[in-house]
């Protein structure tokens, strides 16, 4: 009931922002400002050139002479790419049974899916501009059953024709989940809630003057601290009396008034119940339509309705797709670039995300399974999430099991909320299916040159795996240009390209195997105390904490020893 209240009381006197999750940022450095060493710092090693990077030149060193014995797929989905950029080009994947004729050559149902394939595109070539959260879809899903029900201790009340008391919800289960999931995760939900709180405290408010003026009905001038003694609810009260008093008790403080009469007419003021709906219709307007009934035309609900999308894969935010690619493929050693992880490796782009927004689950699981049928030995999701349906979450499941059986990695950048894993359940992981842990899942954080994690990073000593150069790398960009860039996807690409340079010369280890190795082989940071950003109720802190303590490797994943490893296994 305690959470329950709190909620209810940032509901209704706290104007609640949406967190921006900026996963890559591109920086504004001059490419001409620095040299080459400083654009491939994430292929260094620290015994070499003083920076933690992934040690893949020394990996390079070590390879020399042996056989290049696969060119393997690494399935990038999230964002579009730039498929004709001179660093990539000659590293994009090609669907060898498909022709770009307008025909569904290969019989899969995609239409000239040759270099991959836009789940959130249509017939007629449009794209979704963005993608709403998972919390916006979860709450127009529920909207109509929950969204103007509001419980007040052991009473739930409803407000779609006019406030009245109804039963407790027939499915208590869906009803909690809506309250305590939903509600956490979607802008919508929130600002329907305020709407209809505002009605409830306006309601407490006449109730609690005239409980007041019946206390003191000679009293001329009533005030707040009145109300207070009188209207106080008792020890046992369950109602939420108490959290509507304290509302007022604040907001008389904020205004430096005792004056009852003033505060009483704020509270029961029309104008609050109109401001109430005009904000929730903006939200509404800019979180509650991302255009996927009329671009995309499918049921995101049904798993089984797997036609949909088109073959556009330049999109709008194609420079974060190019610049996660940059970093796994193309040709080393041109001066000017970069110098890529796995030159040998292929791109498969398969699109679920526009820029802002979490990608649909369905187009996730969808898009991993279209990766292993095709070949991909090495799959990058675009990040975690706190908010899985239990269907949904299901299929999610058994792609990733899926892509197991078939020996694929699949590796999820996490997020950047300061958040220990330990206390706070973010998907996919590797226990998400209730079942025997996933051995091909690995989660990846971001690191810089002196071998530090970022302060902001998502961390667990058993959640996250491994950490991985991530801030400050050079990669392509859209138009045949070149760009820093920070963020996790970076560091997952890194992780991604050392996969793939294993399976480049050791094809036959599986995704599993190659999580176990890089595990085992990390340049160890064990026993380095930092300080640390750690989240917890909303407030945020500074911690010490051990490197052992942050991730499950205790290290930052070196490709080096890696390959010595897989050369051992593989004999």
């Amino acid at each position: 009931m305690k959470k329950y209240v709190i909620t209810l009381i940032v509901s209704v006197f706290v104007a609640i922002s949406g967190a921006v999750n900026a996963q890559l940022v591109k920086q504004k450095t001059k490419v001409e400002e620095k040299n080459q060493v400083d654009r491939d710092w994430y292929n260094c090693s620290f015994e070499k050139d003083g920076v933690y990077g992934a040690c893949v030149n020394e990996a390079y060193e070590f390879l020399k002479g042996k056989k290049v014995k696969a060119r393997p797929i690494v399935a990038l989905i999230g964002t579009g790419i730039d498929t004709e950029h001179e660093g990539l080009k000659a590293n994009i994947w090609k669907n060898k049974k498909e022709k770009a004729d307008g025909k569904d050559n290969d019989k899969n149902g995609y239409v000239d899916d040759v270099n991959g394939w836009n789940f959130i595109g249509g017939k007629d070539g449009q794209v979704m501009p963005f993608v709403m959260r998972e919390g916006e879809r979860e709450f127009l899903r529920f909207k109509d059953k929950y969204g103007d029900v509001v419980r007040d201790g052991d009473i739930y009340y409803s407000f779609a024709t006019g406030k009245k008391e109804i039963f407790t919800p027939e499915n208590a289960e869906e009803f909690n989940y809506y309250r305590q999931c939903v509600y956490k995760e979607s802008r919508l939900a929130q600002a329907m809630s305020t709407k209809w709180m505002d009605h409830v405290s306006a309601d407490y408010t006449r109730l609690f003057d005239k409980e007041v003026r019946a206390k003191y009905p000679n009293k001329e001038k009533i005030t707040v601290a009145d109300v207070i003694e009188v209207c106080a609810p008792s020890k046992d009260d369950t109602s939420i009396r108490g959290m509507i008093l304290y509302g007022i008790q604040i907001v008389a403080n904020t205004r430096r008034t005792d004056d009852w009469e003033s505060i009483y007419k704020i509270f029961v003021a029309e104008s609050r119940f109109t401001d109430g709906q005009q904000k929730y219709d903006r939200t509404y307007a800019k979180y509650g339509n991302d255009g996927r009934q009329a671009i995309v035309g499918d049921n995101y609900l049904d798993i089984n309705d797997r036609v949909y999308g088109n073959n556009v894969l330049l999109t709008a935010d194609a420079a974060i797709g190019t610049m996660i690619a940059g970093v796994i493929v193309g040709q080393r050693g041109v001066e000017g670039r970069n110098n890529p992880i796995a030159d040998q490796a292929e791109i498969m782009t398969l699109v679920v995300q526009a820029g802002e927004g979490e990608p649909y689950l369905k187009d996730m699981a969808l898009a991993i399974r279209y990766a292993v049928d095709h070949g991909a030995s090495v799959i990058m999701l675009p990040q975690q999430n706190s908010l899985y349906p239990e269907e949904q979450k299901q299929w999610m499941s058994e792609a990733i099991r899926y892509a197991e059986g078939k020996g694929a990695l699949v590796i999820v950048p996490v997020h950047e909320l300061s958040r220990d894993l330990n206390e706070n359940i973010f998907f996919p992981n590797r226990w998400m299916d209730g079942g025997k842990e996933f051995t091909n899942l690995m989660t990846v954080g971001m690191s810089g040159k002196d071998g530090m994690p970022s302060a902001n990073s998502n961390f667990g000593s058993k959640e996250l795996d491994i950490f991985a150069p991530g801030m400050k790398l050079f990669s392509t960009c859209t138009g045949d240009t070149y760009q820093f860039g920070n963020g996790v996807p970076m560091a997952a690409a890194t992780v991604a390209g050392v996969a793939a340079l294993i399976k480049t010369y050791y094809p036959k280890l599986t995704g599993g195997q190659i999580r176990d190795i890089l595990l085992k082989t990390v340049t160890s940071r064990k026993g380095i105390e930092l300080e640390k950003n750690v989240q917890r109720e909303g407030k945020k802190y500074v911690d010490l904490y051990l490197f052992d303590q942050l991730c499950l490797s205790a290290g930052i994943v070196n490709a080096l020893e890696a390959v010595k490893v897989a050369d051992e296994w593989s004999k």
